[in-house]
């Protein structure tokens, strides 16, 4: 039995010692070296903090990074990453929620880190260069079950104070060997990432990698901000697996990159985070039409994603894609038109805050005789004809309006697959009741809403239209709709 995922590094590094692991544009680590480097880190843990300690990763994303978040597992404790680039003030928030036992940081950010606080222990991860105490990591081993934590990834919730979910060896070990078989990921595999560390869509590439022995490039964020040239990238270096936010995708097929290169290695193509425009899909298809689509779904608090949906047949620009159905080992419910999640892939709740916790990690209401936890999404489903799992938005972005219920998400489906947007949101503002349709493309204004018309009933119809350039994107890559609401209605 499988209790904790380092064994899966130790098999990789193992069975194809040289076989890169973990790669960016200037340095690598194979199996064998990200073996050495984590166990080397880890030794020196073990000597400075109790197992079951948190330990804030403040880095780059770089291989060197995942060796440090290894070396925290070795030393029997869970890893909680950070972009150095995020607001002070947003650091300091998870600092006072994770209380961490240690800060692991690149030279670089060692004034940022012993910023955070003055008690805090900070290691520069150059410094350390240690013998591996084999018989220290060991006795951290020994002890070690399979419910301790792995990490703790902290997201936002809609006040914007950011929240901790913990998630569990267990958790990852059931998710990664499922996604493994279901998804045909093999060792020949070179994930392209996209997600930062601190994003749970991470966790895929990363263990899925790890598992099966494959690559993960962690491709430089300048392509993603001016994607212009992703698909040549994305052939030079033989990415052939991509698991991005729909607006990763949606941004390469905008900017008609598919039309001057193809990516002709892609074979694999995931997608999860946000709705995932028709209009998108097709385009890479048209590009691809031989490569692997799944739709997925699922939040931080289910270990990456507990719905699935392979794409096998046709879809209009217009249509809605499922979500789909169950991962393995999950159960999903729909209690009063909200998607619930049961099994083994949920979070054992937010760290360090049982009163949150206690909203939305429930008894199952279905299950007597025992209890059975549950998780409350928050957001909106139902089956279609076909027995698929269709994502109808958040339950607080349901809005009453002239003694309708309207989905946003139903607009804003409406409007992103207009042929001239590239992309967009809708917005409500509840003082003057209007909704507020935000796209950046080359349509205008009263042609957009005719042909909203032939969509939508009146009152659903937006009652403002703000064409920007471009939208705000949050560090994961998705529209920045706290930051849009602060702009436009304040």
């Amino acid at each position: 039995m499988i209790r904790n995922v380092l064994i899966w590094l130790e098999q990789s590094a193992h069975r194809d010692p040289q076989h890169i692991a973990f790669e960016d544009d200037t340095s690598a680590l194979t199996y064998a070296l990200l073996l050495q480097r984590a166990q080397e880190i880890g030794s020196f843990l073990c000597g400075q903090i109790p197992p079951q300690s948190p330990v804030l990763i403040f880095m780059d994303k770089t291989p060197d990074c995942i060796a440090a978040m290894f070396a925290v597992v070795y030393a029997g404790c869970f890893y909680t990453p950070i972009d150095p680039a995020m607001p002070v003030s947003r650091m300091e928030q998870i600092v006072s929620v994770l209380q961490p036992t240690c800060i692991l940081c690149e030279r670089c950010y060692l004034e940022k880190a012993e910023n955070l606080g003055s008690q805090l222990k900070v290691v520069c991860v150059e410094d350390i260069r240690n013998d591996i105490d084999q018989l220290g990591l060991a006795a951290v081993r020994a002890q070690h079950i399979d419910t301790d934590l792995l990490y703790v990834l902290f997201t936002s919730g809609s006040t914007g104070t950011p929240k901790g979910v913990a998630i569990n060896h267990r958790s990852v070990i059931d998710f990664a060997q499922w996604a493994c078989d279901a998804l045909c990921i093999e060792a020949d595999c070179i994930f392209g990432n996209q997600a930062p560390l601190y994003f749970d869509n991470s966790v895929l590439d990363i263990y899925c990698a790890l598992r099966m022995g494959a690559t993960v490039h962690f491709i430089p964020r300048k392509f993603f901000t001016f994607p212009g040239k992703m698909t040549e990238y994305l052939d030079e270096k033989a990415i052939n697996t991509l698991f991005w936010v729909p607006s990763a995708l949606t941004s390469v097929a905008n900017v008609g990159a598919l039309e001057k290169c193809i990516p002709s290695r892609l074979e694999r193509i995931f997608f999860c985070g946000e709705t995932m425009p028709c209009k998108t899909l097709n385009a890479w298809r048209k590009a691809l039409p031989k490569a692997r689509y799944v739709n997925m779904y699922g939040p931080t608090e289910i270990t990456d994603v507990c719905t699935y949906f392979p794409v096998e047949r046709d879809f209009a620009d217009t249509d809605t894609l499922p979500i789909g159905f169950p991962c393995g080992n999950t159960r999903i419910l729909l209690i009063d038109g909200e998607i619930c999640v049961v099994g083994t892939c949920l979070s054992p709740g937010y760290f360090n805050s049982p009163d949150k916790t206690a909203e939305v990690f429930v008894p199952n209401p279905l299950r007597s005789g025992v209890t059975e936890m549950m998780y409350k999404t928050g957001d909106l489903g139902e089956y279609n004809e076909r027995g698929e799992l269709m994502f109808l938005g958040r339950k607080d972005s349901q809005i009453k309006k002239q003694g309708y219920r309207i989905e946003l998400g139903e607009i804003e489906c409406a409007l992103c697959a207009h042929p001239q947007v590239n992309v967009g949101c809708c917005l409500y503002n509840e003082q003057t009741e209007q909704i507020i349709a935000v796209y950046s493309g080359e349509m205008e204004e009263k042609p957009l809403l005719r042909s909203l018309k032939e969509k939508l009933p009146k009152y659903m119809l937006p009652n403002v239209f703000v064409r920007r350039a471009q939208l705000p994107q949050t560090g994961n890559g998705k529209i920045d709709r706290v930051q849009l609401k602060k702009e436009i209605i304040g």
